[in-house]
C-alpha cells in the first residue's frame, strides 16, 4: 500500500511539474527578450539595426523556428530587390525571421508582403519582431490561419510566393498557384534532408511551362526556384 501511494503521488508530482515547466516556457518566450529598438534617424539606419542587432539575436532561436539560414535570407532580399517584386506572399512565417528579410527587399521597392502562419504563439512572436524593425502592417501583414484554408480567401494577386513550410511542399504551391501573377517567382525553402521536396520537384517535371532551378548560398539548405516560361 505504501509503495502504491508513493507511485501516485510521484505522478502528481511529476504532472504537476510538467504543466508548470509548459506554462514557464510560453511565459519566457524568447521574443520577450527580444533588443528594444532605438530611435532611428534614417531607414538605413533601422534597416543597420535589423540586421545588426535585431537578426543576430533571433539566430539564436534558429533551430528551435526551422528559420532559413542567414545566406538565404540574404539572398531571398536580393531576389526581391533585383526583381522589383511588388506583392509578395509568404507561407509559413514562424518567428517573422525570413518576413524581415522579405519585407526589408519590398520596403525598396514599394511592396508588400502577405505572410500566413498556422501557430498562434508564433504569430504573435512574429507580430512582435516585425513591429520592432518598423515593418509591421506598414509593409507586411501577418495573418493567422491554416494556409490551404487562408490563402485561396486572399484578394491580392502575388508576383512572388515563398514557401518555408518543410520537406513537403507540393500542396501549398498548388494553394498558391491560382494566386500568381504571370511572370511571378515561386521560392521554396528545401531543408537539408534526403529526399526534400520530391514531390513539387516531381510534380513541376511534369509541368512544362514552369522553368525550375535549386540555388544553394552556402548553406546546407538550398532555395528552389519556379517561375513560368
Amino acid at each position: 500500500m505504501r509503495r502504491r501511494r508513493r507511485l501516485i503521488y510521484l505522478l502528481v508530482v511529476s504532472v504537476s511539474t510538467g504543466l508548470a515547466w509548459g506554462t514557464l516556457s510560453a511565459a519566457q518566450a524568447p521574443s520577450e527578450g527580444a533588443p528594444v529598438p532605438p530611435r532611428w534617424s534614417s531607414d538605413a539606419e533601422r534597416h543597420g539595426w535589423i540586421m545588426d542587432v535585431l537578426m543576430p539575436w533571433m539566430e539564436r532561436f534558429r533551430e528551435r523556428y526551422h528559420n532559413v539560414p542567414r545566406s538565404d535570407g540574404e539572398f531571398l532580399r536580393w531576389l526581391v530587390v533585383a526583381t522589383r517584386r511588388q506583392q509578395a506572399l509568404e507561407i509559413g512565417t514562424s518567428n517573422g525571421y525570413s518576413a524581415l528579410w522579405l519585407g526589408m527587399g519590398l520596403e525598396a521597392t514599394g511592396g508588400r508582403l502577405t505572410t500566413v502562419e498556422i501557430d498562434a504563439h508564433r504569430v504573435r512572436e512574429a507580430r512582435d519582431h516585425l513591429k520592432r524593425a518598423g515593418l509591421l502592417d506598414r509593409v507586411v501583414t501577418v495573418v493567422e490561419g491554416d494556409a490551404l484554408k487562408v490563402v485561396p480567401t486572399l484578394k491580392d494577386t502575388f508576383d512572388f510566393a515563398f514557401i518555408d513550410i518543410g520537406p513537403r511542399a507540393l500542396p501549398f504551391f498548388q494553394v498558391a498557384e491560382p494566386k500568381l501573377s504571370r511572370g511571378a517567382i515561386v521560392a521554396v525553402h528545401r531543408p537539408p534532408f534526403p529526399g526534400a521536396l520530391s514531390d513539387l520537384l516531381e510534380a513541376l517535371k511534369q509541368r512544362p511551362e514552369w522553368l525550375v532551378t535549386v540555388v544553394q548560398t552556402g548553406a546546407p539548405t538550398s532555395i528552389v526556384l519556379a517561375t513560368r516560361r
